[in-house]
């Protein structure tokens, strides 16, 4: 097979020439190198100044892409090195979803930088990788240290539920109170179970305290309607005591119906901290005025 024709030494310098002007210069080293094959192949012996000329010019072009090539991978190698540093810092984010974003975007930052000479970018991707490999192996040791937390978390969080269930089964609304008190204090010092698992947690404890709260204000809304009866049961039998007082005729029937009202008081109870006392302190002076004057009268 015929073998293909050289270039002319016109089109060689061209091509070197062409070449030398592109502003992107990735992928041409493989046309650099046939195009000094051919150079050495066809024109390197000849000796006329023509020659020397269109050789000094082609060798000149080809000095330029060497120089231009080596601008290319001095800026490759220090984007590269920059790209460390900047992993580097991403070792110190706290934030692992933040820190995460962070590397892969160096890593697209990386592989957009291109190539610098083999055996500074085989040290340089050694390097960073070395940083990738201490990042993942730091996010990986949070997660399963925070993966343990939440486990003990929702241990602890399952425990405090079925202490409020034991609470609710008392009777004592102040026992219980202090105890639902408790819990709650030792519910916020406990962290999160996981997202998986923090709502339902909640549920059932906060269900547990509602239940207690529910009962507790019931019962006060019972006795204070208690309360209210039997303050009103009272101020009746202040009414009788004043009546007799009124007419304090001191009658063997009289006298028996203000001894039965002491009776009568005695057995409606307490009628609250709000009103006993001021409902006492009226029939008690009644009582006390009748019985005085009644010495007097028998």
């Amino acid at each position: 097979m015929e073998e293909k024709k050289l270039m002319t030494k016109e089109e060689l310098v061209e091509k070197a020439k062409e070449l030398a002007e592109r502003e992107d210069l990735k992928n041409v080293a493989g046309e650099v190198a046939n195009l000094r094959k051919q150079w050495r192949r066809g024109y390197d012996d000849e000796e006329s100044l023509y020659d020397r000329e269109m050789a000094d010019a082609f060798h000149g072009y080809l000095d330029k892409i060497n120089a231009k090539e080596s601008e290319i991978l001095a800026s490759v190698e220090d984007t590269k090195k920059e790209i460390i540093n900047k992993a580097k810092e991403v070792l110190n984010i706290k934030n692992f979803k933040k820190a995460t974003d962070s590397m892969n975007a160096l890593m697209d930052e990386w592989k957009a930088a291109g190539r610098a000479n083999k055996e500074a970018d085989d040290a340089l991707w050694a390097e960073f990788k070395e940083v990738r490999d201490q990042f993942f192996a730091n996010k990986k040791a949070y997660f399963a240290e925070l993966r343990e937390g939440f486990a003990q978390n929702k241990a602890g969080k399952e425990s405090l539920i079925e202490r409020a269930k034991e609470a609710n089964a008392k009777t004592n609304f102040k026992e219980i109170g202090t105890i639902m008190d408790g819990l709650m204090e030792e519910w916020k010092k406990l962290g999160s179970a996981g997202k998986e698992n923090d709502d339902a947690l909640w549920k059932a404890f906060s269900e547990e305290r509602k239940s207690f709260f529910n009962k507790r204000n019931a019962y006060f809304d019972s006795l204070k309607e208690t309360y209210n009866q039997r303050a009103e049961a009272k101020k009746e039998i202040i009414a009788q005591a004043k009546k007799c007082l009124a007419h304090s005729e001191f009658t063997d029937e009289e006298v028996e119906t203000m001894k039965k009202l002491r009776n009568d008081w005695k057995a409606v109870g307490n009628a609250g901290r709000e009103n006993e006392e001021t409902l006492w302190n009226e029939f008690n002076e009644v009582m006390k005025i009748y019985f005085e004057n009644m010495k007097y009268y028998r």
